[in-house]
């Protein structure tokens, strides 16, 4: 069973949309120092629990090299966007932790993801946006 989902309200700019089960590829193409050579870091998973305009929350594996202020690069299916760790909370899990992050760059699919979620959690978008081309 997995631990609850914290929902803290932060400063995140807009609205906050719930998620399901959003599974985002976390720290892609990411390099590590090595002594000899570097070496890709293989990409983890992640589940994205809310999100925003501004930014979105991630419960993914802990590390002790990912701290605040740190960019990821992550990616949905074919978007990509860069984040920065804005917030490490406690998950219920030593192994996993939420990660507050702001979007820095995204790719146009990622915000069209993220602008087509908002659009379906406002009360009558569709209708409203027909009712005033006329």
């Amino acid at each position: 069973m997995e631990p609850p989902i914290p929902t803290q309200q932060g400063r995140r700019l807009g609205e906050r949309v719930p998620l399901g089960e959003v599974l985002v590829a976390w720290r892609v193409d990411e390099v590590i120092r090595g002594r000899l050579r570097d070496k890709m870091r293989a990409t983890e998973v992640g589940r994205i629990i809310d999100v925003s305009v501004s930014g979105a929350a991630i419960v993914a594996p802990s590390s002790p090299d990912l701290r605040r202020g740190r960019a990821v690069a992550i990616r949905l299916d074919d978007a990509d966007a860069v984040v920065r760790i804005r917030r490490i909370d406690d998950f219920g899990d030593p192994s996993w932790r939420t990660y507050g992050v702001e979007f820095l760059e995204t790719d146009l699919a990622f915000r069209d993801w993220i602008n087509s979620l908002l659009d379906i959690r406002r009360p009558g978008s569709r209708e409203l946006g027909w009712d005033d081309a006329g």
